[in-house]
């Protein structure tokens, strides 16, 4: 990941949530729809507030993404060409766009390339732009992947591993060298997410405005995620522990487990969206997780931009520009940040990427995935329907202690942020995932101890 890149990718996120929720607000408020009306048992804010966050940050995330084609290198799998809404003009193999650094030895010039490909029988041709100079070089792609370089006759080959051009050593001019970063990748799991995020959204902005029977709403989750885990091929196989030196494989029975995991995580981040700022810090903290995990990974890109759209809904959803400005994440925000690290823990513990134990991923969302199990015990033991709205939230029990809702916030975001730590060190240090998993069991104990205490 490019550090610069991902600060302009942020910056302009951060501008494009700040607008997109103030002109989201302005429509709510003008056509009277989706809107928060205050009451006396649950909803306390003093005016009533638009519920169009979600619809904001995901615009503002579309945005950022969109802008990574200008900004940023990238590589579109070859397997996209299976999709439906996909251009033919992507054949065989992968496309790339790509800086590529030319550094002439002789002459201690350095030339940035923008490499664009164009396929045709077993070679492709690339057309290539030497910024700052009026020198031509032509690059053409051989059947085994190897970049031939040509400069007035003389020849260089190249070839890119994981992301970084490497010289072919040989009978080869070494006259230029080249050096790039890693592109991002835009691959069939990457243009799911976006589909079948835009339907989630969809769907909850017409609970939202009209409400929608819970059952239905579970339904069309259940339906949404799995119709998602079979296009995908994404699901939890392997759950990171086992017995003895192997570990349990789900085989089919990955993609019901992974439907499940997911549909839960969306209504616990859903269910903890009780004060402002709430649903969204425990999405930051998540998001902090991932990125420490993955380092300077180009996946990075991803959770950049995501921050972005967060940090400019939390500027009017705190009230920074004025309590009257105020806007809510409403179902189709929550539903949408839960789906989001939901499926982020499963796309980067999955086999494919293995950047951590999938154990690991429950240490990312401690606070709303215990605080859902706290709600709903609590609810069974009373004879309540699940789905019936209470203040036995942690947030409420805090707030029953006269604690203000901003102290509440900073103390709950700052748990989350602790386990947050805990499950990545754990992983990072190489601790197992039977280990992990056990101490998550006694810390989760502890914490069903203590609010039980709270309700009291």
């Amino acid at each position: 990941m490019n550090i610069s890149i991902a600060v302009v990718i942020f910056l302009l996120t951060v501008f494009a949530s700040i607008s997109l929720n103030g002109i989201m607000r302005n429509i709510a408020k003008n056509n009277r729809w989706l809107i928060d009306i205050p009451d006396k048992n649950r909803k306390f804010h003093l005016t009533p507030t638009p519920v169009t966050g979600g619809i904001a940050i995901q615009i503002a995330m579309l945005t950022g993404f969109l802008a990574l084609f200008f900004l940023a290198d990238f590589t579109i799998q070859s397997e996209i060409r299976n999709l439906p809404l996909t251009s033919n003009s992507i054949n065989d193999g992968d496309f790339h766009k790509k800086s590529l650094k030319l550094e002439n030895s002789d002459q201690n010039e350095i030339f940035d390339l923008l490499i664009s490909e164009t396929q045709s029988n077993n070679e492709s041709d690339f057309e290539v732009q030497l910024q700052g100079s009026d020198e031509v070089v032509e690059i053409k792609m051989l059947e085994n992947g190897v970049f031939r370089v040509n400069n007035n006759g003389n020849f260089s080959d190249y070839v890119i591993e994981n992301g970084n051009v490497v010289s072919l050593a040989g009978d080869v001019s070494e006259s230029y060298k080249f050096s790039g970063s890693k592109p991002f990748e835009i691959n069939k799991f990457v243009i799911l997410f976006i589909i079948f995020g835009l339907l989630l959204q969809a769907f909850t902005l017409v609970d939202d405005a009209w409400g929608v029977n819970p059952k239905i709403r579970i339904t069309f989750q259940v339906l949404l995620n799995l119709l998602f885990c079979l296009a995908s091929g994404i699901y939890v196989n392997d759950i990171g522990f086992g017995i003895g030196n192997e570990n349990i494989q789900l085989g089919f029975l990955g993609i019901p487990f992974t439907v499940f995991c997911v549909t839960g995580i969306i209504n616990a981040f859903n269910m903890i969206d009780g004060i402002n700022g709430l649903c969204a810090s425990m999405v930051i903290s998540a998001l902090i997780g991932f990125i420490i995990i993955t380092g300077l990974d180009v996946v990075n890109y991803a959770f950049v931009i995501a921050f972005g759209g967060i940090f400019g809904f939390l500027i009017y959803n705190l009230g920074v520009v004025g309590e009257k400005r105020r806007v809510f994440l409403g179902d189709n925000g929550s539903s949408f940040l839960g789906f989001f690290v939901a499926w982020a823990c499963i796309y980067l513990s999955s086999a494919e990427n293995n950047f951590f134990n999938p154990v690991t991923a429950l240490w990312l969302v401690f606070i709303p995935f215990l605080d859902c199990m706290n709600v709903i015990l609590q609810r069974m033991r009373r004879g309540k329907k699940l789905f019936s709205p209470d203040r036995n939230h942690l947030h409420h029990l805090l707030m029953k202690r006269e604690i203000n809702p901003l102290t509440v916030l900073s103390y709950i975001f700052l748990i989350s942020l602790f386990f947050v730590f805990i499950g990545i060190s754990l992983d990072y240090f190489g601790i197992s995932a039977s280990i992990s998993l056990l101490l998550f069991l006694i810390s989760g104990s502890i914490y069903l101890y203590f609010t039980q205490r709270l309700s009291e």
